[in-house]
């Protein structure tokens, strides 16, 4: 078998892996939580409250509900709400899109300005420019997404409102273009700053490189020399942590959808925590984690192709 062949396929199985070991994990934790999805319901009886249980096969051993929850999982059936009496599977179909589009513009805009703020600041190193890229970087990475959400909807949101007249961010919902900005912006400072301060780091290792400096005696352009040696050699870093900032970008939607009061799939998750509804968290758990391992996973066969060195690492596992 081709050395990439094995690579992508020793990645694939580990990806398999860590799915089996979250459902185990999310199944074993939420029995251990205090109370049960019926707790909140005082007037029930306890007959009725048996037979609830036995509807939906909480009496049966917690390995007995495991398995037969990875066989209906293998069917496409993640169960039903307990609370919402809706379908797990149409929960996700109609609140994912949402949360999805709110990752998506903020993935966007984190990448594009991340890595235009860390050009910039290593090109411009030691200057003004510099200085104030450095410094959102700091402040993106130091202060929460709650915290930069409820400064967009003050300032942007209401004082702006007040002084000009015209609302020209919503800062509730999530429907208007004007409504997507604050939020998609909120969630995305964090990620653009991680990306914009691993992209100077890189370019200024790159920058010193000796094949920019025969760039440079060749008489080439600075331009030239930045936007087609520099940066090409300097994002292969920004590739690896991707994954990560997907993961932390999906669960920062958790926050920002309820301070902007978007329903994401977010929404839907803390309401399951909160309520015990054990077939949403597990459902919700294992959508998440599935996107975020898959996700990992197509960076690590990206990152694969872009630098062999890395299938030479894989093949001495």
């Amino acid at each position: 078998m081709p050395k990439q062949a094995q690579y992508i396929l020793k990645r694939v199985l580990y990806s398999i892996i860590t799915i089996f070991v979250l459902i185990f994990v999310t199944f074993i934790l939420m029995h251990l939580m205090p109370g049960d999805p019926f707790s909140g319901q005082k007037a029930l009886k306890p007959e009725v409250k048996a037979a609830l249980y036995a509807k939906y096969g909480l009496d049966q051993p917690i390995l007995v509900q495991l398995l037969r929850y990875i066989g209906n999982i293998f069917h496409g059936d993640l169960g039903v709400s307990l609370l919402d009496k809706r379908s797990v599977v149409s929960i996700i179909k109609t609140a994912f899109p949402v949360s999805a589009e709110l990752g998506i513009r903020s993935l966007i805009f984190a990448f594009i300005m991340g890595l235009l703020l860390g050009i910039v600041a290593a090109v411009k190193r030691g200057t003004a420019w510099d200085t104030v890229a450095m410094l959102l970087a700091l402040i993106g990475v130091s202060v929460p997404s709650f915290i930069i959400g409820a400064l967009l909807q003050y300032f942007l949101g209401f004082k702006l409102f007040q002084a000009t007249g015209n609302q020209v961010f919503t800062v509730m919902g999530w429907g208007p273009e004007n409504s997507k900005i604050l939020p998609s912006f909120a969630l995305a400072f964090g990620s653009m700053a991680s990306i914009s301060r691993l992209m100077r780091t890189s370019m200024l290792d790159v920058l010193n490189q000796d094949y920019i400096k025969t760039a440079k005696a060749k008489g080439l352009s600075r331009s030239a020399i930045v936007m087609k040696h520099a940066v090409r050699n300097a994002i292969t870093p920004v590739v690896t942590i991707m994954g990560p900032l997907v993961a932390s970008v999906l669960t920062g939607t958790f926050v920002v959808e309820n301070i902007f009061s978007i329903p994401g799939l977010g929404k839907y998750f803390v309401q399951s925590v909160q309520m015990n509804d054990y077939t949403t968290i597990a459902g919700t758990t294992l959508f998440f984690g599935s996107f975020l391992v898959f996700a990992n996973l197509i960076v690590d066969i990206i990152y694969g192709l872009l630098d062999p060195r890395v299938k030479l690492s894989g093949d001495r596992e």
